[in-house]
């Protein structure tokens, strides 16, 4: 680390000097301009007005992988904010082809811009710091919630094709999910990405942390959609439906006050959560006692669904445990 004394000039003006090792570097003269960026953690960015832009491009040789193995390799390229994805072999194979359009569905933002016997080439068409992570993390309690409520009509009113719809949602969270990853590279990769959307760092990280609770929502409404279609037509007694019925509104009022709680960086309603959580383990263990008598064919997915609103409810007390920290630390930073 080099220090430089600050000194006045012209009576009022501030002037430090310059690192000549680092000047030299990227090739900066005298008469140039750069711009000199505040960073909400308090320092100051120098950037020189000549710098190149950086164009994030990666290039995937793909001879011998399929499958799995090259779904996470593109993923990875993808949330490490690569804008230009390049997959390259001796010659593509149709299921490789297939794996990468597969894949290509899974992400916002990339499209396959050029497709050759050797070569594919992946384009990044959004821009995520365009869109802030906050508006994300919103989209993915909106979905949830909305997944989580469908999941429980669908219960009652054996609406099978309800149950599927949800099943569908619940890739759009896991594209959200991927994206806020990425949005939270790149803001890490240039700070000024968090000061362009008023947001600290810290805030970034802690967003970033509650979209894997909401993530795991999703995949739990999916779960609960999967038990309503294998109970079919089969009887459930009403008083069952109905105390589920009552215990996932519980479960949807802590999430929500939650994801509130982490929003506004209120600690007292952050709280509240771990009471009402109580209240629900009450509840799920009630209706538990009451399916015991029923044919396992019934009593077996009910169990489940009621252990998918357990965990949904302990992903919620996580975020509300993300937004205490959060407040905690925007107090201490005042």
């Amino acid at each position: 680390m080099e220090t430089r004394k600050v000194q006045i000039t012209g009576g009022t003006t501030l002037i430090v000097s310059l690192p000549k090792s680092w000047a030299n570097k990227v090739n900066l003269k005298g008469g140039d301009e750069v711009s000199l960026v505040p960073q909400s953690d308090g320092s100051l960015s120098i950037r020189t007005k000549n710098a190149p832009e950086v164009h994030h491009s990666k290039t995937i040789y793909i001879e011998n992988k399929d499958g799995d193995n090259l779904i996470r390799e593109i993923i990875a390229a993808y949330i490490a904010g690569f804008t230009s994805i390049e997959l390259k072999s001796a010659k593509i194979l149709s299921r490789q082809r297939d794996t990468v359009r597969k894949t290509v569905n899974m992400l916002i933002g990339p499209e396959i811009i050029e497709e050759t016997s050797d070569k594919i080439v992946l384009q990044d068409i959004l821009n995520p710091a365009e869109l802030s992570v906050k508006k994300s993390i919103k989209r993915m309690f909106m979905i949830t919630s909305s997944m989580q409520e469908n999941a429980i009509t669908a219960l009652k009113e054996k609406d099978f094709d309800l149950a599927k719809d949800v099943a569908d949602r619940d890739s759009e969270v896991d594209k959200l999910y991927l994206l806020v990853s990425k949005q939270f590279r790149m803001v890490m990769r240039d700070i000024s990405i968090a000061d362009k959307f008023d947001m600290t760092m810290e805030e970034h990280l802690d967003l970033r942390l509650a979209a894997y609770p909401f993530e795991r929502i999703g995949d739990h409404a999916n779960k609960i959609c999967n038990m309503v279609i294998q109970i079919g037509e089969m009887e459930v007694p009403q008083d069952v439906i109905d105390r589920i019925d009552e215990a996932n509104k519980l479960c949807m009022k802590i999430v929500e006050d939650s994801m509130e709680a982490l929003m506004k960086k209120n600690i007292t309603l952050a709280n509240s959560t771990f009471l009402r959580r109580t209240e629900l383990t009450e509840k799920i263990r009630v209706i538990d006692e009451s399916v015991l008598n029923l044919s396992s064919e019934v009593s077996m997915p009910i169990g489940i669904i009621l252990d998918s609103l357990d965990r949904i409810c302990d992903y919620g007390c996580n975020i509300s445990e993300i937004a205490i920290n959060s407040a905690v630390s925007t107090a201490n930073s005042k």
